[in-house]
This record gives structure tokens, C-alpha cells and sequence, in this order.
């Protein structure tokens, strides 16, 4: 949907409902074009990759062998 500045300030409250519900406002104002669209809410840190990682193949323990660690251990 394209407006204005001043449309998009005097009806914010509707611009604001119509980007909660998928709609993305384009605010053109002096040769510029702005959007407005409402974040998607994320999952999480790992949010992005669920579904994606297969952790199955994974070993008990940390990658390193604690006898490589040397002094560290």
C-alpha cells in the first residue's frame, strides 16, 4: 500500500493494524520511499535453524578429547 507522510501520520493507528496483519506501507516523502511492516516475532537465539540441524550424529562430551587439552584441563 503506498501513502504519504502526512496520511501515514494522521492514520497511524490503521497503518499500524494493517502492518500487524502482513501489509507492507510504503511512505513516500520528498523523493524518498520508506517501508513500514511489522518484525517478525522470533523463536529464539536459535529460532532460524529449527528444523534444520540434525543432531542425532552428535558424540556425549566436548569435540576436543580432554587429554588434548593439555594445561588446560
Amino acid at each position: 500500500m503506498k501513502t504519504n507522510i502526512r496520511a501515514f501520520q494522521r492514520e497511524f493507528p490503521r497503518m499500524r493494524r494493517l502492518a500487524a496483519t502482513g501489509t507492507v506501507i510504503v511512505v513516500e516523502a520528498e523523493g524518498q520511499a520508506f517501508e513500514f511492516r511489522a518484525r517478525r516475532r522470533g523463536t529464539g537465539v536459535l529460532g532460524c535453524m529449527a528444523g534444520r540441524a540434525k543432531l542425532g550424529k552428535l558424540r556425549e562430551g566436548p569435540a576436543i578429547p580432554i587429554e588434548e587439552w593439555g594445561p588446560l584441563a
